[in-house]
Parts: C-alpha cells; structure tokens; sequence
C-alpha cells in the first residue's frame, strides 16, 4: 500500500523572516496561533482517497466525516507532540514513530520550513526538498520586488531600509501608499498609509525598534486603484519547466484574504494568453534557477485604467487558490464550481464544528458530492472567542454561490447565538 502524506504548517512566513527585521505596527489577528495551526486541516482537500493526511490538532470527527460524505476521505492522524512545536518540529523529533507505516510514500508539503526536510528523512518518504534558504528567500517580497523590477514590469515598488527613507518615500509619493513586510501573508504585514499622523505612527515605531538593534526592510508601494485581484498557480520542475495549474479571482478585503474562485469568463480569457503565461514561465525560471522546485503562487492585480499587474508578488508554496483548484476539479465533475470562503466569526467556547455542520444539514445545504451546496474545511480554526470559519460553496454560478454562502450565515447564527462577523 503506498498514497501521499499530507502535511505543513500554514504559518511559514514566521519561520522565514529573520528574527531581526523591524516590523509594522499592527494587531492580534482572530484565532492566533491555535487558529493557523488548525489551518493544516485545509490539506485534506488536496488529498486522493487512500492518502494520509497529518495534523497538528485532532481533526473533529464530524468533519471527517462530511468531508467523506463529499468525496473527501484521506485517512487524519494528529502527530503528537508539545502543543507549540510545528507538525515538522514533532516529526523531526520523533520521526512519526505513533503515526501510520509510510515509508516509501510521497511526500506533499504544505511549504519548506526548517524541519521538514528532517521530517521527510525521518519519516522515509519520498520527496525533493528544497534548502529552506533558497524557500526563505524567494518567498521574500524583496526578491519578487527584483525579479519585477528586472524583467521591467509594471508594479514595482521601492525598497526603504530606514526610517528616514520610508517617510521620505511615502511623503513623496503621490496619494496613499502601502508599505509591505518582506514576508506578510493575508494582510498580516501590509499597511496602508493615508495621512501624516499614520506615518509619524509608523516611522517612530520604526525608530524604536531600530534603536534596540533591528534593521528596517519594508517595500513602499502606491496604493493601486485594484479592479480585481488574481493568483496564478504553477508547478516548477527542477529544469524550470512550468506546470500550469490555472488562475483564480482572489476576493481580500482592504489586505485580508476572503476567498478564492473561478475568474469571470472575460477576465480569464484576458489572463489565460500566451503573453501572461510567458511572463509566469519567466516567474517559473526564476524560481529553478535559484533552487526551488515545487508549487508557487503568482499573485497579481488587473487596475481600473486596464493596466496588468501580472506578479504582485510570489509565494513559492502551496496556497490557498491552490487548494480552490484541487476543490474546483472535483465540482466541474458533477457541473459545479467551487469557491472557498474565508469568514472570521464569534466563536463561543463549547462550539463545535459538528453544531455548525448538523445546522447545514437541517437546512439541506450541506454539500454531499453532488448537488449544489456548503462544505466546512477545517475544524481547528474555530477558536474563541474569533475564530475564522473556512468552507467551500459548490454552485454552478455566482448567483447561487451568493445564496448558499448567506446561508452559512445563518447557519453561524443558529451555532454561535450571535451575529456573524465577516471580515
């Protein structure tokens, strides 16, 4: 018997930036560190039947079993360990020696982090690891910032390595400005500058920060008037051939991520070109030629005067347009499409996923494989008292996708007691 394992911690991004990079001002995000690490439970839908997928927390079973139910069904197995070690810390340790045999098996990572080459060794599987140097790096905005910059494509911002710099960049920029952390994700690390005093703010915390030992590395970008947001999803070889995967709209709210689905019709035609593909397959070359293989996503805008924005920035790892795609494949088979949805709601402690997905049920929207309906992803994610809620609407258009997605809502309601916060 031989599948994939399925593994990865979602919050790579920490473990790339270096420990001394001053960083932006900025909030606690919903669910914290229990919530990303619940996150990992996004992977089962990448999975085949017969796969195995390994996660930080025990998966609740109401969930396993509507995601069978849908055509779902790898086999989950929580890799014990401290609570605060990463999968990969835990499976570096210990080598998964409670978990399932898999030697032999593939290995399907979500992103390289520092031990998951330890991990894939231990644990006898089969995979090509890239050095998490080479990962840190290309996942770095500042090296997508370059690779822009070098093939000269439209997009570019500039990077300010003092405080000094980043006020007198925003200062002379004209309109708003975003200022992006190398390695911010979803929002977390970007922050839009729209007058004076949010400057003062952001520079004299620079400046704190600065005087303890930190160095300042931050992009300085207008602020684009976006008409809409689009990941392109590649696989790169080790000879730099690029496997296509496909575009998909992004939905964010300000910066913070909301949800991935199919492009409308003109807006993929006027992306899937052989103009686009070439600079992706630039993207792709880039990539091999500095020692990354593996799946990448290639974020980017299409402006209000028309301008194509084609690598805002790259993500050399799984994401989640990626995993919209692997839902996607399934709903096209049964004449559907796929959205996944990203809602941050009030979560009260004692709540369970199994509450929200028998609420689904009652009101006969819970998805089952074949007609149109909603399907939670993860369990662990749901974290009080704000948790964020990752589900999947399967409709054959964005009309019904709107219906069935209000009804979650109400569904939240029913579990939660309280209004639905969507974020």
């Amino acid at each position: 018997m031989s599948g994939t394992v399925h593994f990865g911690s979602f919050d790579a991004e920490a473990a790339w930036r270096p420990e001394d990079l001053a960083g932006l001002p900025a909030g606690p995000t919903a669910g914290g560190s229990r919530g990303r690490r619940g996150m990992d439970e996004l992977l089962a839908v990448g999975c085949a039947p017969g796969d195995l997928l390994l996660t930080a927390e025990p998966m609740e079973q109401a969930l396993v079993e509507a995601l069978a139910v849908a055509g779902i069904a790898p086999r989950v197995a929580a890799v014990p360990g401290p609570r605060d070690d990463t999968v990969e810390e835990r499976l570096a340790a210990t080598g998964g020696t409670s978990l399932p045999a898999m030697s032999g098996w593939a290995a399907a990572f979500y992103a390289v982090r520092p031990d998951t080459s330890v991990a894939v060794h231990r644990l006898g599987l089969r995979a090509a690891v890239p050095a998490v140097e080479v990962a840190a790096r290309v996942n770095s905005k500042v090296w997508s910032n370059d690779l822009v910059r070098d093939v000269c494509l439209p997009g570019a911002a500039v990077l300010a390595t003092t405080p000094r710099q980043v006020r007198r960049l925003a200062q002379d920029a004209q309109g708003d400005v975003v200022l992006k952390d190398p390695y911010g994700v979803a929002g977390r690390g970007a922050l839009r500058v729209t007058n004076p005093r949010v400057l003062d703010t952001v520079v004299r915390h620079l400046e704190r920060q600065v005087a303890r030992g930190a160095r300042v590395e931050l992009l300085v970008q207008p602020l684009f008037e976006e008409a809409s947001s689009f990941s392109t999803h590649i696989e790169v070889d080790p000879s730099g051939a690029v496997r296509w995967w496909g575009v998909q709209h992004v939905d964010n709210a300000e910066f913070a991520y909301r949800g991935s689905g199919p492009l409308p019709a003109d807006q993929h035609a006027s992306l899937d070109t052989t103009a686009h593909r070439e600079v992706i397959a630039r993207v792709g070359t880039a990539l091999a030629a500095e020692g990354y293989t593996g799946p990448a996503c290639v974020d980017g805008l299409r402006l209000r005067d028309g301008t194509l924005v084609p690598v805002l920035e790259v993500n050399a790892r799984r994401s989640m347009g990626l995993l919209n795609l692997h839902l996607d494949r399934r709903a096209r088979t049964v004449g559907l499409r796929s959205w996944l949805r990203c809602r941050t709601t009030p979560v009260r402690p004692g709540d369970t996923v199994a509450r929200l997905v028998s609420a689904l049920d009652d009101a006969k929207v819970l998805f089952r494989g074949d007609d149109p309906g909603v399907l939670p992803l993860a369990s662990g994610t749901l974290t009080p008292p704000r948790g964020r809620l990752f589900f999947a609407v399967f409709a054959p258009d964005d009309a019904t996708r709107v219906a069935l997605e209000a009804q979650v809502g109400d569904a939240l309601v029913a579990t939660a007691g309280a209004p639905s916060l969507v974020t």
